[in-house]
């Protein structure tokens, strides 16, 4: 059993996640589910991030918690690899035990460790553990490193997943640009209006005029990326790119879409470019959809160690990573970052 002073479990709150701002009164759950084992940090802005990992490493917390969604894992993630790395010396580092919880719109990174149930019964769970003096076996899962330069100056991120063009980057973009609730039926609402729109615009032009006025915002959904993409260190012999898109776990888009099959074997990420039209793209929402390969002449759908994309002129890539959305990049380089353990836990 833990009989010392020294918390173990950290949590970081996010109020502003979908089911901490319908539901106020969390953060006291929380605060009773961990006990005197841990402490509760709440950060009501990304500002407010970097203080709270500092104190929380002050602390020799060994469980770090993220209380939201897939992007409060994600922010926090990140803010706690530059505050370690810093404290280094700027050298390779080991993450901490992260935690994922329940708290979004999608939550592929807690299905993927099969994390089950709110915060407060994720801590509870793990407090029991803990508690009993029982430490919680991990699994290891791998991250991407996202580095890149643009107009807007550089970027260097940790994620699990990015979207960088073409379609897969144009989903994100009207996916969050939904009034309404967003889930597994959004999800499925934005690819059936991408399909409609590819569908609509390979008629003759007088039909085209049918198109319905909720598709009027997907004119450009298909439209290409145009780069040079080397992967492995070999150029790609087709520079116009319907998608691209990176993993480094196998996901689960809310029981909709399944990607990234072979990053699921682990210590490889799995990349995908795609250069075909519109309806190729259609044909392949089957594959898509189910995970299963892509089908095409112009398709690189495998392994990978490292890629490198250079937007050609007057282009430019638009990273989504892990559902962030951040500036436009003209070049971006791709590898396998540092490995992530997650704890498994019993059922409630």
């Amino acid at each position: 059993m833990h009989n010392g002073t020294q918390p173990l479990v950290g949590v970081i709150t996010n109020p502003n996640s979908k089911k901490n701002w319908r539901h106020p009164d969390r953060r006291r759950a929380i605060q009773e589910a961990v006990g005197h084992l841990g402490v509760v940090r709440e950060t009501k802005s990304l500002d407010e991030l970097p203080g709270a990992v500092d104190e929380l490493l002050d602390a020799g917390i060994r469980y770090w918690v993220c209380d939201g969604g897939d992007g409060t894992l994600h922010w926090v993630l990140n803010a706690v690899h530059d505050a370690v790395r810093a404290r280094g010396g700027g050298g390779p580092c080991e993450l901490p035990i992260v935690v994922p919880t329940n708290g979004g719109t999608v939550d592929f990174i807690a299905r993927k460790a099969r994390l089950k149930g709110d915060a407060p019964s994720i801590v509870g769970r793990l407090v029991r553990e803990l508690a009993a003096g029982r430490e919680p076996e991990t699994i290891t899962i791998d991250t991407v490193r996202v580095c890149g330069e643009g107009p807007d100056g550089g970027l260097d991120r940790l994620g699990l997943a990015s979207a960088l063009g073409g379609v897969a980057q144009a989903f994100f973009d009207r996916y969050y640009a939904l009034p309404k609730e967003r889930g597994a039926l959004a999800i499925a609402g934005v690819m059936g209006a991408a399909v409609s729109t590819a569908l609509l615009d390979s008629l003759a032009s007088p039909l085209r005029r049918l198109m319905p006025v909720g598709l009027s915002g997907y004119e450009d959904f298909f439209r290409p990326t145009r780069a040079l993409v080397e992967v492995d260190g070999k150029q790609l012999g087709f520079t116009t790119f319907s998608s691209l898109q990176i993993g480094s776990i196998d996901i689960n888009l809310a029981g909709v879409v399944r990607c990234f099959r072979h990053a699921h074997e682990g210590g490889v990420l799995h990349f995908q470019a795609i250069s075909m039209s519109p309806l190729g793209v259609v044909c392949n929402v089957p594959n898509i959809v189910l995970g299963t390969p892509i089908l095409g002449k112009q398709v690189f759908d495998d392994r990978a160690r490292r890629v490198s994309i250079i937007a050609e002129s007057g282009e430019v890539l638009r990273p989504v990573i892990d559902g962030e959305m951040f500036a436009p990049l003209e070049r971006v380089e791709l590898s396998l970052g540092p490995t992530l353990r997650i704890p498994t836990l019993p059922a409630a």
